[in-house]
């Protein structure tokens, strides 16, 4: 028998995967009402509600962050490059 291949593990799925779990768990055990205020408009929802609408939005921010900076990256390169050839 030759000797094995080694695969490499996919730490950031594992990673992901736990951290959703962990959301979950804390989101099923968090189901009772609960009252928050947001700007001046007061609200009651139930505590799993709010604790999905908040992750949703740090997910988006966690997003959007990078791509904006990587947009903005690509768009001063090339203006250099328009620079250079000019």
């Amino acid at each position: 028998m030759g000797p094995q291949e080694k695969t490499a593990t996919n730490w950031r799925a594992w990673i992901v995967g736990v951290l959703i779990a962990l959301v979950v768990v804390v989101c099923l055990q968090n189901s009772q009402t609960v009252s928050f205020e947001v700007l001046f408009a007061n609200f009651e929802a139930p505590l799993i509600v709010v604790l999905a609408v908040f992750v949703l939005i740090g997910m988006l921010i966690g997003y959007i962050g990078p791509v904006y900076r990587r947009h903005r990256r690509e768009e001063k390169r090339a203006g250099q490059e328009l620079q250079k050839r000019d």
